[in-house]
């Protein structure tokens, strides 16, 4: 995948989480310790190291980004990751409103951007799983009926 076809939707993700990722990190470390759950540190920097890994995979085109496994595998840490920063962003939410901070508040901002961009990989991982693709309205083409097949024998012979 080239840089052009990074900026386009489903590749355009990679790097849109990396950066939002990085602000998370960086609103989060900013209050001081109280806003330093271990779980809020540990999704963080797992979800930092691993969309670095992702977005240099990507970009530089390595060979097993092309097979059928990555979009399974595409799809099982942008699921995981998606949950885990909604925890992430209730404990945030929560701290608001405990002891209101304005990083805290940024930082919700990014982990609820965070949620949405890992949702909608999740969601463009599974339609490339499976093969989702919506139809026009042709109906079931399993049980359409087959054109006439032309008939071996040269017209008006009976083959009787």
């Amino acid at each position: 995948m080239s840089y052009h076809e990074m900026k386009q939707m489903p590749g355009m993700l990679k790097p849109l989480l990396l950066v939002l990722t990085l602000l998370q990190i960086i609103f989060m470390a900013s209050p001081g310790l109280r806003g330093w759950g271990w779980f809020i540190c540990l999704t963080s920097i797992l979800e930092f190291i691993t969309a670095i890994g992702v977005f240099a995979a990507v970009f530089f085109d390595l060979l097993f980004t092309k097979s059928s496994q990555w979009t399974l595998i595409e799809l099982a840490y942008s699921a995981v990751f998606c949950v885990c920063s909604a925890l992430n962003t209730i404990y945030y939410f929560c701290n608001i409103f405990y002891h209101f901070n304005f990083w805290f508040l940024l930082a919700t901002v990014a982990s609820v951007l965070i949620v949405l961009a890992y949702g909608l990989q999740t969601l463009v991982a599974w339609t490339d799983r499976t093969g989702t693709v919506s139809s026009s309205g042709t109906g079931n083409q399993a049980t359409a009926a087959a054109p006439p097949q032309p008939s071996p024998f040269p017209a008006g012979v009976n083959p009787a």
